[in-house]
């Protein structure tokens, strides 16, 4: 049987570091740092030999959900912006003009919420109004076990309420009566908690940095899983004015080439595919359009990938730093969108009527799913253990490593796919990411998977049709 640890001195170790980088190819390490209560302040990974030319074959595609298949960083970014509103008592723009793009944004995507949240408390602290938080904090606690069917969420949300001191409220008759009724909305709760905070107020502390970011944290969940339950009802298009000021879409929405790269590399296209180039061209700005081969030349490259994936259809998971609830309410809205987007596709009826079958069960098309639930929060991006699951629920094969693409908007999740083995690691900045630190990426491809696809051809060498 296989040694399952080995006690190495620092010598030893560093000796066994380089023997084992050697081994494996390796030429390239990331250090991560952990969360404050692991012993070790850091993890340093080998990172896969990166891959940067074209593949003879693609197996498997591990995919970020947020910024790079659907358009949800935006929501998080409000909910982050509305939590620190919250946490110091700022809430209109004259007070606080909201999260800066440059000072904030790179350090709040790609990350665990966490750690984005621990960044912000950071940041502000010096701007906390206390009484703000423990109002925000006990609107959240009886939101959330009013309100959320997730039972990880609702006994997260309780023993933060024990670890700052107000667990009491939860044998409250009367608190335990409203969150029985259930179906508060975010403006009845902030009415609903004046007697549990006269009650019980007192006795809420926060005198650590981790008491600090869990009550904040629960805040940011309020928000961004009171939105989601809106959207679940149909107001997306209402969400989308309302709260970003972008009328004419919809608040969550598949990224743009999305549900043709899904049917591309599942197989499910023939030479018809050809005619989805108009499609892929309008999820792209004029500049990245300058920079595709002619229309004749991408027609041609998309029947081809059509032919190859058909007759070898490779495998996908969605991979995702979001908790089970919320990683299950957006992809439902997206394939939502993606079958009405493939109902309008210039293909044969027949056609259109299959593929708008296919996009009805998402579980049906994905070979792995994985969200934060899966792990835990002290291992999320930058660390590897999301796409190492994700590669093992979809049978992936070490040896096929060399065979599989990550794509992700993010430098965590880039660093996370070549920690996991994936050296084939494709950045897909988007508006709100497009300042992260790409040097790890195999390949960065600004025009996202419109560009990946039309321009870059998924990344499969040209001349090895069989």
């Amino acid at each position: 049987m296989s040694e399952l640890a080995r006690y190495l001195t620092p010598g030893q170790a560093a000796e066994f570091v380089k023997t084992t980088a050697s081994q494996l190819g390796v030429c390239e390490f990331a250090a991560v740092r952990n969360l404050d209560y692991v012993f070790s302040p850091w993890e340093v990974y080998p990172l896969a030999p990166r891959v940067q030319g074209d593949l003879d074959t693609i197996v498997a595609f591990a995919v970020d959900m947020d910024g790079t298949s659907t358009t949800t960083e935006p929501l998080a970014l409000h909910s982050l912006e509305y939590m620190v509103r919250r946490f110091t008592g700022r809430m209109t723009k004259d007070e606080w003009p909201g999260l800066d793009p440059v000072k904030d944004y790179p350090y709040v995507i790609g990350n665990s919420n966490f750690r984005h949240t621990e960044f912000l408390v950071e940041r502000y602290r010096a701007d906390l109004d206390y009484d703000a938080l423990r109002r925000g904090f006990f609107e959240s606690l009886l939101w959330t076990l009013a309100n959320m069917g997730d039972r990880r969420r609702r006994d997260d949300v309780r023993a933060n309420a024990a670890m700052c001191g107000v667990g009491a409220v939860l044998d409250d008759p009367q608190f335990m009566a409203a969150v029985e009724r259930g179906g508060i909305d975010e403006e009845n709760a902030g009415r609903m908690i004046e007697p549990f905070v006269r009650r019980y107020g007192a006795a809420f502390e926060c005198d650590t940095l981790s008491k600090l970011v869990s009550a904040a944290l629960d805040i940011y969940y309020m928000r961004y899983h009171s939105i989601l339950r809106r959207v679940e009802a149909g107001n997306g298009r209402e969400l989308s004015t309302d709260l970003l000021g972008e009328s004419g879409k919809r608040l969550i929405e598949p990224m743009p080439g999305y549900a043709v790269f899904i049917a591309l590399i599942k197989g499910w296209l023939g030479d018809e595919a050809a005619d989805l180039h108009g499609e892929l061209v309008r999820g792209l700005d004029a500049e990245h359009r300058l920079r595709l081969p002619d229309e004749h030349r991408c027609r041609a490259r998309l029947a081809s990938l059509a032919r190859r994936f058909r007759d070898n259809p490779a495998k996908i998971a969605l991979v995702t730093a979001s908790i089970a609830y919320e990683a299950h309410a957006v992809v439902k809205e997206v394939f939502s969108i993606m079958r009405e987007q493939a109902a309008q596709w210039p293909v044969p009826k027949a056609k259109r009527r299959e593929l708008v079958q296919r996009f009805a069960d998402y579980s049906a098309v994905y070979d792995g799913f994985v969200n934060a639930g899966d792990s835990s929060e002290a291992r999320l991006k930058p660390h590897r253990d999301l796409f190492s699951i994700a590669l093992y629920q979809m049978s992936v094969p070490k040896k096929d490593y060399c065979r599989c693409v990550g794509l992700e908007d993010t430098e965590p999740g880039i660093i996370a796919l070549r920690a996991a083995g994936i050296g084939c690691a494709v950045a897909l900045p988007n508006r709100d990411t497009s300042r992260q630190d790409y040097r790890a990426a195999g390949r960065v491809v600004r025009g996202g998977l419109p560009e990946l696809i039309l321009g870059h051809n998924l990344l499969l060498r040209e001349d090895c049709e069989k």
